[in-house]
């Protein structure tokens, strides 16, 4: 999966216009080995907030190759000029605490050297980034109640900084300056990697025409892609170029013996976007990574703290801490419960309403038969699971109706436009369930796919 930001577009050199940036940087990646189908080109997408992007001028058939990569420009902790000036103990280290800061700590060296082999990469990367991340504080506490406003970060990133970069910074002062590879810099580059970085392994072309393998090839293809999931985070240049769009995915990027080809999965009619797939993301997701979301988006989600779960269900005090132990050592409750837009109820979540609610005789009785309740629902636990549910839907500042009337308005900025996208699609969850609880009599009988569960010897 390649990862994309629709970022603001801002340049090292701000004298460079558009079409020279693109031009500078077609004319590098093609004298580097690269190729670059005729029948696409760059195009700037800013009237629709999404910056520089690629689109089809002419006529594209299925598994036409739009680009291939060399590998040497493929930009890594390896292929770095990094990596002959700093013991590889110091990569080691970085690596050992998160997997990307080797990857951020060479484009904070290439990025600022002037004769570096990616320089026209980075002059065409953006530098100014509309996450979450870089928010005031008015705009963060609209995002109070989502799903995003605990996962961005910032300060643990400073500490990450401060604890782990600045050392290797300081202690290298002939390769580094204190004053241009700083905590600005780290977060610059800490966003490239979070929305451009190759992440996943990549498929092999030819994927779709082996279905017919026996049992060892299978065997072998997976044990070659445990080794593809351990290879370092990467660069890839031309690769992040693409936009993202959900539902609108019709390019995928494939090794073909050795290479890498951008291939063209679908019939693109010229003049489309050329779309790659950042992965079936929610739009908190996309919010906090890339700095925009997708309307009527089909895989958000809403998530309920386990702690807020147990909280809000418990009935005993006595007892609540065996249970949530009981629950957490079968792997019914989890940190997170994850609802979706299928408003289906997770089977676990019903077990654990259900367990929550015993009493003492009730939940003795279970200890003594380790059999654990079937997640099937009940009027007691429609009540209780309607109650969690308008508890975590109050979480919000806003309501719906709040929400809807806001939009409306030709008055408020594209981030807070998101931002209602987002609340609105969380919302919409949590009161569709809600609806369907309500309008639920008993009457039909109302069962998770899960099978009874028997505690573990």
């Amino acid at each position: 999966m390649f990862l994309k930001n629709k970022f603001t577009m801002s340049h090292n050199d701000n004298t460079l216009n558009f079409e020279e940036i693109n031009k500078q940087f077609i004319h590098w990646f093609c004298s580097n080995g690269g190729t670059i189908s005729p029948k696409i080109s760059f195009k700037d997408y800013s009237s629709e907030n999404a910056g520089r992007g690629v689109v089809s001028v002419d006529d594209i058939e299925p598994f036409e190759v739009l680009f291939n990569i060399p590998h040497s420009i493929v930009l890594s902790e390896k292929t770095s000029s990094l990596k002959d000036l700093i013991s590889s103990s110091e990569f080691e280290m970085l690596s050992k605490i998160n997997s990307w800061f080797p990857l951020i700590l060479c484009m904070m060296y290439e990025s600022q050297k002037e004769n570096s082999l990616w320089k026209p990469y980075f002059d065409i990367l953006p530098r100014e980034f509309d996450t979450p991340m870089f928010w005031n504080e008015d705009d963060l506490s609209e995002l109070e109640g989502t799903g995003v406003i605990d996962k961005i970060g910032k300060a643990d990133a400073e500490k990450q900084f401060n604890d782990h970069f600045l050392p290797i910074i300081q202690s290298n002062s002939s390769i580094f300056d204190s004053n241009i590879h700083n905590l600005e810099l780290f977060h610059c580059m800490g966003s490239l990697v979070m929305a451009n970085a190759f992440q996943d392994k990549i498929r092999n072309k030819n994927i779709e025409e082996n279905q017919d393998k026996n049992e060892e090839d299978e065997e072998d293809e997976e044990n070659e892609d445990e080794e593809d999931e351990k290879e370092e985070i990467t660069m890839m240049p031309m690769a992040d170029m693409l936009n993202h769009k959900t539902g609108f995915n019709n390019a995928r990027l494939f090794r073909d013996k050795g290479l890498l080809e951008m291939t063209a999965i679908k019939k693109i009619k010229k003049g489309e976007q050329i779309y790659n797939t950042y992965g079936e993301l929610c739009s908190a997701d996309l919010l906090r990574k890339y700095g925009f979301v997708d309307e009527n988006n089909m895989y958000d989600i809403v998530e309920l703290n386990g702690q807020f779960v147990v909280d809000t269900l418990s009935i005993d005090e006595d007892t609540k801490n065996k249970k949530i132990e009981m629950l957490l050592e079968e792997d019914i409750l989890d940190d997170i419960f994850v609802l979706d837009t299928t408003c289906e109820i997770p089977p676990e979540l019903i077990i654990t309403a259900k367990v929550m609610r015993m009493d003492k005789a009730q939940f003795k009785k279970l200890q003594k038969s380790e059999k654990f309740p079937e997640p099937k629902m009940n009027l007691d636990i429609k009540q209780s699971l309607i109650q969690l549910f308008e508890k975590r839907l109050a979480m919000y500042k806003t309501s719906i109706k709040d929400d809807d009337e806001i939009s409306k308005s030709n008055n408020i900025s594209l981030r807070i436009k998101y931002i209602i996208v987002m609340r609105l699609g969380e919302k919409r969850i949590l009161q569709n369930l809600l609806n369907n609880l309500n309008d639920w009599n008993g009457d039909d009988e109302r069962e998770t796919n899960r099978k009874k569960r028997k505690i573990k010897d």
